[in-house]
């Protein structure tokens, strides 16, 4: 695995349908690639980010955590007690792994980030974890800036050094009426039927338009390259909110391959 104190070009890979049929283990051979959510499933990135508890949950159980750095969100250890005398107070419906080991992650099911279809699931999530996991513990708020998975992950680029950040199935728009996402319709996701969600969302955490631009404004120097499909596509089209950002380009895939394989 590559080290990962500073990184120079980072790959930031959303789950938009824009994304499929990418050679990614190429990609992953010319630059830092650092994925999201359920991409583990498929995929091995450098560096992996969520902020879902369900879905951090599902990734700390069933992820090989030693072939990628991987950051979850308040994803902070607690004694097994504690826990317990938690576990009092909430919600009926429990989703539990105790691993045997003596500190667990906790999750409440009145606590951030458990959402599905826009509503919480009323699920405590726990499970069990071991200190040699090194995993990252990642707050979605950067300078009072809620983030949603996705856009921390470009952030998180940024904060590694990265002068270069391409990023790629981030779709924002949906070229249809229903969800952008090529994992809907499985665990921790909406259904395949589900709205499309509005990337310029008044709510600050799901307005990613504005996350992204937040990040933008904030490394000046870094140069980032929004990669599209480069067909004629709402999910191709200019974002009039970042029409002020210099260090803005828009980029086809075979354009992100000219510059990263040459």
């Amino acid at each position: 695995m590559k080290t990962l104190t500073w990184i120079d070009t980072a790959v930031c890979l959303g789950n938009g349908q824009s994304r499929q049929g990418l050679d990614l283990a190429k990609i992953k051979d010319y630059a830092t690639v650092i994925g999201c959510n359920a991409i583990y499933r498929d995929f091995t990135p450098d560096i992996l980010v969520a902020l879902d508890s369900r879905i951090s949950h599902e990734i700390y159980r069933k992820s090989n955590l030693k072939d990628m750095k991987i950051y979850l969100g308040y994803w902070t250890p607690v004694p097994v007690f504690v826990a317990k005398e938690m576990m009092k107070t909430m919600a009926d419906k429990t989703d539990i792994v105790w691993n045997d080991s003596d500190e667990v992650v906790y999750h409440g099911a009145d606590g951030v980030f458990t959402l599905t279809k826009g509503h919480n699931l009323g699920i405590t999530y726990i499970t069990g974890v071991f200190k040699d996991d090194d995993i990252i513990d990642i707050e979605p708020d950067v300078d009072g800036f809620a983030y949603a998975t996705g856009s921390r992950s470009v952030h998180l680029a940024c904060e590694l050094s990265a002068k270069e950040v391409y990023i790629v199935g981030h779709d924002l728009y949906s070229d249809t009426d229903k969800v952008n996402n090529i994992y809907a319709g499985t665990d921790s996701y909406a259904d395949k039927d589900a709205l499309a969600a509005k990337p310029d969302n008044v709510d600050e955490t799901f307005n990613w338009i504005l996350q992204h631009k937040h990040t933008f404004d904030k490394f000046p120097n870094t140069q980032f390259y929004k990669v599209n499909k480069g067909a004629e596509a709402k999910t191709d089209m200019p974002i009039k909110e970042w029409s002020d950002c210099p260090n803005l380009k828009y980029i086809t895939q075979e354009e992100m391959a000219q510059r990263l394989y040459n």
